[in-house]
């Protein structure tokens, strides 16, 4: 039997979770059933991460992504170029696709429509991953419209981003919600790289930022609260892992916070970190609450959508609502191994519960069949 041709396709050239997220499926793929090709539209630092996987790289100049979610940065520079490029985009795309002769295209983001479009013309099926809410009004309302009326089905990460698509009653669109998913086979090879990285102590609290360093995900604000609150605990450092570029790791000047780039060795910082805090100010989900869970961390979060799925309050970490609530509960964990601990261990069985691998990818794989039907 002829394998079936499918296509993956990213839109952002930097280093997060979509990408990793995508490679565990890449990864995972049955490749007797399935030959996988990957194409990302904007070149970057994560080309170096795809080119590890075993997949046929492709490339194609010209489709540019149409932003409207919350994890974007709105401006009219950015509303300009979504709507100049989208017909071009679409017509590159219908171009593409037609030479390659795909049975299935997979959209790592909303964002990617344009191929949604162009693969319609091309009767090809298509899902999108839906990694991240969409905003209202006039930035969201697009994606809403041209993905509803031209995708087959969604994955959804969490329950608030399939939420924000709005998708009519009378819309016979298959979706589903499949938690993004931990590799817990990976084995961790420094539990003290970011003590001896940093000439911490080993009595020192280390919580942990992982994430781009974005407006949306609240690191700066974070840090204000971090320079203004927490002084008189002096073996509490707080490092951030996700900076882009020099400006944003000149960010502050306090002794206790550290900033770092973005980094590969994200099990070895997990491992050598007591606490994960996400401080996201747009509701999106965050893989790196799973992670922390999985690695046996407890997890302060703010408590807004898709964060608040993934964080049993009380019982894996804390949800906050305030600045005041965030402070109370960084002494609270800081000061108590014990409870950082019970909170740590709840977190694992939940991350085995709800973000097991392979469990999660084979949902995944039966929603391809089940398009393919």
């Amino acid at each position: 039997m002829d394998k079936i041709k499918i296509l993956y396709i990213h839109h952002a050239g930097c280093l997060a979770g979509a990408p990793k997220s995508l490679s565990y499926i890449i990864k995972g793929l049955d490749r007797t059933k399935f030959n996988p090709y990957l194409l990302n539209i904007e070149p970057g630092p994560v080309d170096q991460f795809f080119s590890k996987l075993p997949v046929e790289i492709l490339s194609e100049k010209g489709i540019r992504p149409f932003h409207g979610s919350t994890v974007v940065e709105k401006s009219f520079k950015l509303f300009l170029r979504n709507w100049i490029f989208l017909v071009p985009s679409i017509f590159k795309a219908y171009k593409f696709i037609k030479k390659l002769d795909v049975k299935l295209i997979h959209l790592n983001s909303t964002c990617l429509f344009a191929f949604a479009i162009a693969a319609k013309m091309n009767k090809v099926k298509v899902i999108s991953h839906v990694r991240e809410p969409l905003r209202n009004g006039i930035w969201g309302a697009p994606l809403r419209f041209f993905c509803n009326r031209y995708v087959d089905g969604y994955i959804a990460i969490c329950e608030n981003d399939l939420d924000s698509l709005k998708i009519p009653n009378s819309k016979r669109i298959k979706k589903e919600v499949i938690y993004n998913f931990v590799d817990l086979s990976k084995t961790v090879v420094n539990r003290d790289v970011l003590r001896d990285e940093l000439n911490l102590n080993k009595d020192d609290i280390i919580f942990l930022y992982l994430a781009r360093f974005s407006k949306s995900n609240g690191w700066k604000e974070l840090i204000r609260t971090i320079e203004k609150h927490i002084t008189e605990q002096h073996n509490f450092h707080f490092v951030f892992v996700g900076a882009n570029d020099e400006l944003q790791l000149s960010n502050t000047t306090a002794r206790n916070i550290h900033l770092i780039p973005f980094r590969e060795d994200v099990e070895d910082v997990l491992c050598s970190s007591d606490v994960f805090i996400c401080p996201f100010i747009e509701p999106h989900f965050a893989r790196g609450v799973i992670e922390a869970s999985a690695h046996g961390l407890p997890v302060l979060g703010s408590n807004i959508g898709g964060v608040n799925e993934l964080i049993r309050n009380d019982e894996t970490g804390y949800l906050y609502n305030s600045e005041d609530e965030l402070i109370n509960k960084i002494n609270l964990l800081g000061n108590n191994i014990v409870l950082r601990k019970c909170l740590g261990a709840k977190g694992v069985l939940y991350a085995k519960e709800n973000f097991d691998l392979e469990k999660n990818l084979n949902l995944t794989y039966n929603f391809y069949n089940e398009i393919l039907k």
